[in-house]
C-alpha cells in the first residue's frame, strides 16, 4: 500500500488524499469548471440558437425575478427624478435577445452619466435607509468605484458604471484611439500609486480624488473648452475592466429608448444593437462571456456576505 495515494471522487467533484491513515479531500476546481463548461456546452449543441435557449430554474430563477423587482424600484426612482440611465453589458444583451435575463445571469449592469450618478447618491441613500440593502461606493479591488446597490446579507445586487463626457463632438477613430490609449495610461499611473487591493475608506477617497486629477491631466484635452451638447462619451480609470470598447458617440447611446426586460419596459442605449456589437460582437448567434458565465450559474445566492468591512 502506497504511503501517499490520490483518487478522483467523480461525484462530489474533490480529489482524496490518503497520507498514511491521513485523509484529506480537496475541491476540484478544475473539474467542477468542466462540468459547468457541459450544461451551456450541452445547450449550444442543441442548435437552439441563442435566443432559444431555456430560461434559468430554481434558486437562480427566484433570484432574477428578486433582481427584476430590485430594478424596477430603481426605474421608478430614476424617472421620478429625471435623471438617465441605461441597461448595460449582459443585462442589456438579455434584454434584447431573451427579453429578460440571460439563463445564467445574477446581477443587474446599468450605466449612468458620473454628473447624474452624483445627483442620484443622495437620493438612493435616501431610498434605502433602514432597509436590507447598503449603497457601496467602493469595492475591495483598488480601481473598482462603481456604484452597487446590494442587499446587507445576500449576494444580491444591482451595479452602476459610471460613464464621463469628452469634450468634443465628432468622434474620429484617431481620437477614438488617444482617448483609449490615454485611458490605458492612467489607469496604469493609478495601479502604479496605489497598489494594495484593499484601501482604508480614508485612502479610497483620496483615490477618488487622484482619479479625477488623472483624467483631467491624462485623458481629457490639455486646453480647456466648453462642454458641447453631444459631447463624445467614454469609461473612465474607475472603471474595472480592461475592454477594448471604452470610447462611444454620444448618439449611440442618446436619446435613451425603450426595452422590454421582463415583462416591464426599462431604459437603454439608443442604438443598442450596434453598441452590443462593438462590446461582444455577434451577440445574437452565440453566449457571449461564456467564461464568467459558469461562475454565475453556479453560485450559491443564499450565502452571506462576508466583505462588508472591506467596502464602504
Amino acid at each position: 500500500m502506497k504511503f501517499i495515494s490520490k483518487t478522483y471522487n467523480e461525484n462530489t467533484k474533490h480529489i482524496e488524499y490518503s497520507i498514511g491513515k491521513l485523509k484529506i479531500s480537496q475541491k476540484d476546481k478544475l473539474g467542477l469548471l468542466k462540468a459547468q463548461n457541459k450544461y451551456l456546452t450541452d445547450i449550444i449543441n442543441t442548435a437552439l440558437g441563442a435566443d432559444k435557449i431555456p430560461a434559468a430554474e430554481g434558486e437562480l430563477r427566484e433570484w432574477q425575478l428578486e433582481l427584476t423587482a430590485f430594478l424596477k424600484k430603481f426605474d421608478e426612482i430614476c424617472r421620478e427624478k429625471n435623471i438617465p440611465y441605461w441597461l448595460d453589458f449582459g443585462t442589456l444583451l438579455g434584454a434584447l435577445r431573451h427579453k429578460g435575463f440571460i439563463p445564467w445571469d445574477d446581477d443587474v449592469d446599468v450605466s449612468m452619466l458620473k454628473k447624474d450618478i452624483d445627483r442620484l447618491l443622495p437620493i438612493l441613500e435616501e431610498a434605502y435607509k433602514n432597509t436590507d440593502f447598503i449603497i457601496r461606493k467602493k469595492a475591495r479591488k483598488a480601481n473598482n468605484f462603481q456604484i452597487r446597490i446590494r442587499h446587507r446579507y445576500y449576494n444580491l445586487g444591482l451595479d452602476i458604471f459610471p460613464v464621463y463626457e469628452y469634450p468634443e463632438e465628432n468622434l474620429t477613430e484617431e481620437l477614438s484611439e488617444t482617448i483609449t490609449s490615454n485611458i490605458h495610461n492612467a489607469r496604469k499611473m493609478f495601479d502604479n500609486k496605489y497598489k494594495s487591493k484593499k484601501l482604508s475608506k480614508n485612502k479610497a477617497l483620496e483615490a477618488i480624488n487622484y482619479i479625477q486629477r488623472l483624467q483631467n491631466e491624462i485623458i481629457l484635452p490639455k486646453e480647456k473648452k466648453e462642454m458641447p451638447q453631444k459631447p463624445i462619451l467614454f469609461r473612465g480609470i474607475d472603471y474595472k475592466y480592461d475592454e477594448k470598447y471604452l470610447v462611444m458617440p454620444y448618439d449611440e447611446i442618446f436619446p435613451i429608448r425603450e426595452v422590454e426586460f421582463e415583462g416591464h419596459k426599462f431604459l437603454a442605449p439608443n442604438k443598442s444593437e450596434e453598441y452590443l456589437g462593438k462590446i461582444f460582437g455577434d451577440w445574437k448567434k452565440m453566449p457571449c462571456g461564456v467564461g464568467g458565465s459558469f461562475l454565475h450559474y453556479h453560485k450559491n445566492y443564499k450565502t452571506a456576505m462576508t466583505d462588508i468591512e472591506d467596502e464602504y
